[in-house]
């Protein structure tokens, strides 16, 4: 017995010596995105929105392989920028995926059970992840917000709301989602639901977003505040306006429309 267990302790290391070492962590290379960007060419526009009913009628089958596709990535394998697009880009499919699912409605909240504030839509554990299924909400505040420390990420996530910021018409990569998250955030300031400037004497009032109020902490935390935020996105002339008030500017905040971002009429 002693024979055999001398044995096994002078081979055991050399066995062990064998097996090839590997890192704890080993770094993923960027997700194939190509199957969301496929499906956004075919359906959507920014300015009327998802064409849910047709995409429902014709491609359910590929948004939903694209959901499993997600589902196999490890996040935390990624690199940072990495992650944070697999984060927003799976917050958008999943969006998508929910109004398909239930759709015709004429809002996202009209999928909640709570009749009152009906936003438990975003709250329940719908969305499968290689952790584990997650809400909406988890991925909006405990996977983006919190971790990156970006109020861009506002401009990029979409609650399929007809005034929410749109869809980008790209998945978003991180070899260039600074970039893409500038734009957005452009793109939204400049657009039909963008910053309105109203100046009557001394006073300027700019109506915005009414997620500049709701996040307020997030722009004035990470964003080095609202104005300051603003005068990054606007055109020169509206830059010229916020330098002039001297950082005295009265902020209104446009009317939430949760009615259905949907051009299938």
């Amino acid at each position: 017995m002693k024979r055999k267990t001398l044995a096994l302790a002078l081979v055991l290391p050399a066995l062990v010596s064998l097996v090839p070492s590997s890192p704890l962590r080993a770094e993923e290379g960027p997700v194939d995105y190509s199957g969301w960007n496929q499906l956004l060419e075919k359906y959507y526009d920014p300015a009327q929105g998802m064409n849910y009913k047709a995409l429902k009628a014709n491609d359910s089958p590929a948004l939903a392989k694209l959901r499993q596709r997600m589902a196999t990535v490890d996040p935390g394998k990624l690199a940072k920028n990495d992650q944070l697009a697999y984060w927003i880009n799976l917050y958008n499919i999943s969006v998508v995926s929910t109004v398909v699912e239930g759709y015709p409605v004429k809002s996202i909240r009209d999928l909640s059970t709570d009749f009152l504030i009906r936003l438990n839509v975003f709250k329940k554990d719908t969305i499968v992840t290689k952790g584990g299924k997650i809400s909406l909400d988890t991925i909006e505040n405990s996977k983006i917000r919190e971790p990156f420390k970006d109020p861009r990420i506002h401009f990029a996530i979409n609650c399929a709301a007809k005034t929410c910021p749109p869809i980008r018409t790209e998945a978003y990569v991180g070899s260039k989602i600074d970039a893409q998250l500038d734009d957005q955030a452009r793109k939204f300031m400049t657009g039909p639901y963008g910053a309105k400037f109203k100046k009557d004497g001394d006073k300027l009032t700019v109506t915005v977003t009414k997620i500049m109020d709701w996040f307020k902490d997030d722009f004035e935390k990470w964003g080095g505040g609202r104005v300051k935020f603003l005068h990054k996105y606007v055109p020169a002339d509206k830059q010229k306006m916020l330098d002039a008030a001297k950082g005295k500017v009265e902020f209104e905040f446009a009317p939430y429309d949760w009615a259905l971002n949907d051009r299938s009429k």
